[in-house]
């Protein structure tokens, strides 16, 4: 196997263990989001899946958090979640529907799923930027994630 082979597999280990972990006392939580009670980040691959304070969602108005994310790659796809920093059932948000929910476009808001665990969604950005991405809980059985662009 040769080097290019072995960084691939140990990063896909990598994805696989944090994306599996939780904290078996939050499992019993059942999707309780709207009055979100615990701290939601943004965690992709421009994150290596962590949860990192810079990428913390932060209350807009009720029910809408959001946080900011430079994008520098025209052209590349990156992939994120919504979810809380130990991946609980209820605050783990990804795409509802894979046709119509997983690839975000600026100003469209697709429909999540926060009991989902690979469900990843995705943005390729035309421009290089800073890019807001929010999601609302008014429908708590069905969230809704934004994406839009930050003229700053």
């Amino acid at each position: 196997m040769n080097k290019a082979s072995l960084s691939t597999l140990a990063l896909a280990s990598l994805v696989l263990v944090g994306c599996s972990s939780t904290d078996d006392s939050l499992l019993e939580q059942t999707s309780n989001v709207g009055n979100v009670d615990t701290t939601l980040y943004l965690r992709g691959d421009f994150t290596l899946w962590e949860a990192q304070k810079a990428y913390q969602l932060t209350q807009q108005t009720a029910n809408v958090y959001s946080t900011k994310v430079k994008f520098g790659s025209i052209g590349k796809a990156y992939e994120f979640k919504v979810a809380d920093a130990n991946w609980t059932q209820g605050y783990n948000c990804g795409f509802k529907n894979e046709d119509l929910d997983k690839f975000l476009e600026v100003g469209i808001p697709v429909q999540a799923n926060c009991d989902s665990v690979y469900n990843y969604f995705s943005f390729t950005p035309y421009e290089a930027g800073w890019y807001e991405v929010s999601i609302n809980f008014r429908n708590k059985s069905t969230p809704l994630v934004t994406i839009n662009q930050i003229f700053e």
